[in-house]
């Protein structure tokens, strides 16, 4: 019987150097098997079961073909890795902006009583009106954020209900009109 030395370094990235009584040689290892200069493994899945492969006995035929197989591995696992990390920083960047998308959508879009009269604006929804004053605003306060445009919309809403509740004589003005009344009565 005789006794087998065998020690593997690990080095990072499935990088390792393997020392035996033979001497040192390169080796890379995944997790579907490994590759050195002496040949390489595959698993099958299958606990205890590896397909092993060694190269030929002749100088350096199996270590340019390891070397080279290396090199190839490494260069694929780690665009792989650099694929993965853009995915999940695009992923996280895209939630982050269909999330701020749907906050603007709520309130902001889908305005259209900008031509329209105050009976029109009497019988619109809630999200309508807002919608409608946060343009008025948006156009109006262009270097202000998003908060305060909507704060200033809430407020201009309240202002054009309060101005023509109750009054039929009003019924055929522009609501335009009756806005920009309003945000000169909000500035002052």
């Amino acid at each position: 019987m005789s006794f087998r030395f065998q020690r593997r370094i690990k080095l990072g990235k499935g990088l390792g150097l393997n020392l035996s009584k033979k001497g040192v040689s390169p080796s890379y290892k995944t997790k579907h098997g490994s590759i050195g200069s002496r040949g390489y493994s595959i698993r099958t899945g299958i606990p205890g079961l590896t397909y092993r492969k060694s190269f030929s006995k002749s100088k350096n035929t199996g270590c340019v073909f390891s070397l080279i197989l290396l090199i190839s591995m490494s260069l694929f696992s780690i665009l792989v890795s650099c694929k993965n990390e853009k995915l999940v920083e695009n992923t996280e960047s895209n939630i982050e902006i269909n999330k701020k998308l749907s906050e603007i959508k709520q309130w902001y879009e889908g305005g259209i009583l900008h031509k329209s009269k105050i009976t029109d604006w009497k019988k619109a929804t809630e999200r309508n009106k807002l919608a409608t004053c946060g343009d008025f605003c948006a156009n109006l306060y262009k270097n202000n954020s998003l908060e305060e445009i909507k704060l200033i919309a809430t407020n201009l809403k309240v202002c054009i209900d309060e101005a023509v509740k109750g009054h039929n004589r009003s019924d055929n003005l522009l609501i335009s009109k009756v806005a920009s009344l309003c945000i000169i009565l909000l500035e002052n």
